[in-house]
């Protein structure tokens, strides 16, 4: 009979097959594979660790897709499809697919299906493509995800927000504003009092504390303070900041915008998802899953988030596999990317520093310098490796989970939410992400060094070229279309908006403060209340900026508050700036574990319940906390 959905204008064009004698002796080989099917209510048509014996296409009725603890991950209906990938691999399926009320499916059996991957290889990259694009809406909420932990795309509130709520909110700044134009002095003519000094930082740390929003906080404290200094022409003065903290940095920009681009790519070939076909061979216990996914995020380094969802997908299903409580891994998956990519010049993290600097008014260099002091990360590091092959002790909330499941406990905490486990599962080759990794550095010494006429390294051109290769290399091997590559480019640009405006928004703050004459006022300040002994600024930057951090939850603001003051601090008391800025970054890194809001993200990522990780993870931030502390006052002290 003739089907309404899946016929054969569907099948072709869901094969990419044309009107050649080819495509049409293809099309009529799977149309005579075909086989129609009826299932009544609430059968299970696959279930998570079986063999997967077919593809499947929706003619009629509606299917549930189930995780591991029979959580609802996602929903299929007429015209959709489904195990299409488990079954050209034979890899098991992973997850539980049910019918609700009578369906009918077209099936297409595994036999057939590598018929054709054998016969007609172009079947194989239309898979691929196809999988790639069922991953893409998946990618954008996973951008919205990631942005919203920096500052960007807060989730909204539900129900409607009254405008009288509203309208007392954004009196209240108003008035706020109004009162700073008709009562504060000018800057220009007179000195201003502390308090007026002090009242923008005050102003930004009330609105974070009441608004949670710290992109919105940061802004309307730069406004505070274009009032202080303008009145009525602070418009311009907010624009000209703007601008000015653009200049001189557009290579930093163009680098962190192609960084997106890049690990989008990387996730979207599928090359990262290799990594646990290929490390699931070789690893046998549960440090070994540990150590593994530690290496991986040394090799790379590219941001934090990102690798987060790398382990998230590669390397939390084979801790499980080894029986490993969900706090455990996720202490060494959820702490390891943001240590390591703090101390990699080429991450986001670094470029963000790197930047920061440069318009801060330091050497692009000195971030490298940093990387020596950053003892936090360094510790991190550290404790990582320690903890991986259990030689650090268990204390607390970690310590009752490995007891709970050495007892035949669950892997996981209670309230935990696993959701959408394994969804971006399509492999693609190892080769993918090394080639284009080893072509962007190559390159960038390679033009760096043609224009330095030394040794040198051009960042922003080896990624373009990298790029250019991956277009060949990802295109010709038909795991992607150009207009899906291209796709990709624009989705990974998106990624990286939230730290870009951060990075702007941040400086231009910073650039309004020392012009009002808090940098000055505070350098005084800070000469005044330690006298000769320099020593101990290291470990005071540390330990404000580690505050600061925690209750701003966001390390790219703190950073861009606090790089341009230390380096202020360090050319007036003649420190070294590589120390008090590694201070800084440490500071932004553990007010970071310090702050709960990681905790969240991670949590729905690694599966485990958020506060369950937060309490299992705190006893040991606290003791590299204390132990970064005391190595900064030493490190003060013997560079002094």
């Amino acid at each position: 009979m003739e089907l309404k959905y899946i016929n054969r204008e569907y099948i072709r064009n869901f094969f990419k097959l044309d009107d050649s004698i080819k495509s049409r002796h293809i099309l009529n080989f799977i149309m005579s594979r075909l086989v129609l099917k009826r299932y009544a209510h609430n059968c299970y048509i696959c279930r998570a660790g079986s063999d997967a014996g077919a593809m499947y296409f929706i003619e009629d009725g509606a299917l549930s897709v189930r995780g591991g603890k029979g959580e609802l991950i996602n929903e299929l209906f007429p015209g959709q499809y489904f195990g299409e990938y488990a079954a050209l691999t034979g890899d098991k399926h992973l997850t539980d697919v049910q019918t609700r009320g009578m369906v009918l499916l077209v099936q297409l059996d595994v036999d057939s299906l590598h018929i054709l991957a054998r016969n007609y290889p172009e079947i194989y990259g239309t898979f691929l493509r196809n999988t790639y694009e069922q991953a893409s809406e998946k990618y954008r909420k996973l951008v919205r995800l990631i942005n919203s932990r920096r500052g960007l795309n807060k989730p909204a509130r539900k129900g409607k927000i009254t405008l009288s709520s509203l309208f007392i909110n954004y009196y209240l700044v108003f008035f706020v504003l109004l009162n700073v134009l008709l009562f504060c002095p000018d800057p220009a003519v007179e000195t201003l009092h502390p308090l007026w000094l002090c009242s923008p930082i005050i102003f930004l740390v009330v609105y974070i504390i009441v608004s949670k929003r710290v992109l919105e906080s940061i802004i309307l404290a730069m406004l505070y303070t274009t009032v202080m200094l303008a009145k009525l022409k602070f418009i311009g003065v907010f624009t000209g900041y703007i601008v000015a903290a653009t200049t001189g940095t557009a290579d930093i920009i163009l680098m962190v915008v192609l960084m997106g681009s890049i690990t989008r790519l990387f996730s979207s070939s599928g090359s990262i998802n290799a990594l646990k076909f290929v490390v699931e061979k070789g690893i046998k216990t549960g440090s070994g899953t540990l150590f593994a996914s530690f290496c991986t995020m040394v090799l790379m380094p590219l941001d934090e988030y990102l690798n987060i969802l790398i382990n998230g997908a590669c390397f939390r299903p084979l801790a499980d596999q080894k029986r490993l409580c969900r706090e455990r891994s996720a202490i060494v998956m959820g702490m390891s990317p943001m240590a390591l990519c703090i101390l990699s010049p080429i991450s986001l993290t670094g470029l963000y520093l790197t930047g920061m600097i440069a318009i801060s008014g330091g050497k692009k260099a000195l971030f490298i310098s940093t990387i020596g002091f950053n003892f936090t990360a360094i510790l991190t590091v550290l404790f990582i490796l320690l903890f991986s092959f259990n030689k650090i002790p268990l204390v607390g909330v970690l310590k009752k989970a490995v007891i709970r499941v050495k007892q035949g406990g669950a892997l996981w905490p209670e309230e935990t939410e696993n959701t959408g486990e394994n969804e971006d599962a399509y492999r693609g080759r190892m080769i993918n992400l090394v080639l284009p990794i080893m072509v962007l550095i190559v390159s960038s010494i390679i033009i760096g060094s043609l224009e330095a006429g030394s040794f040198g390294v051009n960042v922003p051109c080896g990624m373009i070229v990298a790029l250019i290769f991956m277009f060949f290399l990802y295109c010709f091997q038909q795991y992607m279309t150009p207009g899906q590559f291209f796709n990709g480019v624009v989705y990974g640009i998106e990624s990286m908006v939230a730290p870009i405006i951060m990075f702007v928004v941040g400086k231009s703050f910073a650039a309004g403060m020392e012009d009002i004459g808090f940098v000055q006022w505070l350098n005084e300040i800070v000469k005044t209340l330690i006298g000769g002994q320099a020593w101990v600024l290291p470990a005071l930057i540390f330990g404000i900026c580690t505050l600061v951090g925690a209750l701003l939850d966001n390390p790219l603001a703190m950073y861009a508050i606090g790089i341009p003051l230390a380096l202020e601090l360090a050319a007036s008391m003649q420190g070294n700036a590589g120390l008090y800025i590694g201070a800084v970054c440490g500071a932004g890194l553990i007010g970071n574990e310090i702050a709960l809001g990681d905790s969240y993200f991670i949590g729905s990522v690694l599966g485990i319940n958020p506060i369950a990780y937060y309490q299992a993870k705190l006893p040991y931030v606290i003791m590299i906390t204390v132990l970064a502390f005391f190595a900064y006052g030493t490190a003060g002290y013997w560079f002094r």
